[in-house]
């Protein structure tokens, strides 16, 4: 007779795996449908809101981004490190790897698509990358490079790193948002500040708003001297030379997907399509466990 406990085991392994498949199968058919379905916007005309653009990226200016593992630099990076476990007994002894160390990047890259530019914030993506860097080696950071006297028997521990380097395509789903270079100015602020300087030659101040020669500044000749530094504040930005707006691509709001991947259009939405295929064909796997399982314990048809 089988044991009742290994029975449970199964019946929730089995039925974890039906749920798990199901939903990944529907979640990257949707992905894939929608990097499909979804155009490719330009930079300097797109809508603000979710939006798909590409382009390609570099760092900000005056950056510098390097991957912890391997030093190379990039624009963005993402780590693990695993420690070599073992467990069971005697002879029976099962191998694992255990994450003992990570990180990713979440430092801002910009994005030119040839017809401007968008900063990335990465934070919160799921990202895809076509760099990606393997080894071994036995202290818990690496102490050697990828391919110098790596080896995999008896390696205690596992290094991994994926990078996106400078200038390479990048494709990117997210929230699209522009901030004008005058509502990034605060007036009210420029205003006071100018006020201030005023106030440091209190003889000067007196000599150009004082109209009544009393010795001071009331409260109505303050108000024609606030009246000024604002149309002197506002006359300085209209004697600069104009400021671009500012383009900011982001996490969207609501749990919407914000994917950042170097890889084409199509070849993405194939790769999300395979993933997809691949969690319905164990999906439907476990089904049938499931309901073998279930036909031979309880004689269910």
């Amino acid at each position: 007779m089988a044991d009742p406990s290994d029975l449970w085991f199964w019946l929730l392994a089995l039925g974890a795996a039906v749920g798990g498949g199901g939903w990944f199968a529907f979640r990257w058919l949707h992905i894939a449908r929608m990097i499909e379905d979804t155009p490719t916007s330009r930079v300097r005309s797109a809508a603000q809101g979710y939006v798909e653009v590409a382009g390609r990226c570099r760092p900000l200016d005056g950056a510098r981004n390097l991957a912890p593992l391997t030093h190379r630099p990039c624009v963005w990076w993402h780590y693990r490190i695993q420690k070599r476990t073992s467990s069971g007994p005697p002879g029976k002894r099962r191998t694992t790897w255990r994450t003992v160390n990570s990180g990713r990047s979440e430092q801002p890259f910009l994005l030119d698509d040839g017809t401007g530019e968008c900063i990335v914030q990465p934070g919160g993506a799921e990202v895809l990358t076509a760099e990606r860097t393997t080894w071994y080696g036995d202290a818990p950071w690496p102490t050697q490079a990828p391919g110098l006297g790596n080896r995999l028997g008896g390696a205690g521990y596992r290094y991994f790193e994926e990078r996106i380097y400078e200038h390479e395509q990048v494709y990117a789903l997210g929230q699209f948002r522009t901030h004008s270079a005058a509502g990034r100015r605060d007036l009210t602020a420029e205003v006071g500040a100018l006020l201030g300087e005023w106030k440091q030659d209190a003889a000067a101040l007196a000599a150009r708003f004082d109209s009544d020669r009393d010795g001071r500044v009331s409260l109505e000749e303050w108000e024609r001297a606030r009246e000024e530094a604002r149309h002197t504040v506002t006359q300085r930005h209209l004697d600069q030379p104009p400021q671009p707006a500012l383009h900011v691509l982001g996490r969207p709001d609501g749990g919407r997907l914000f994917l950042i991947a170097t890889l084409q259009e199509k070849a993405l939405a194939k790769r999300y399509r395979r993933r997809a295929l691949a969690a319905f064909a164990g999906f439907a796997a476990a089904v049938y466990a499931l309901a073998w399982l279930l036909q031979g314990v309880f004689g269910w048809a």
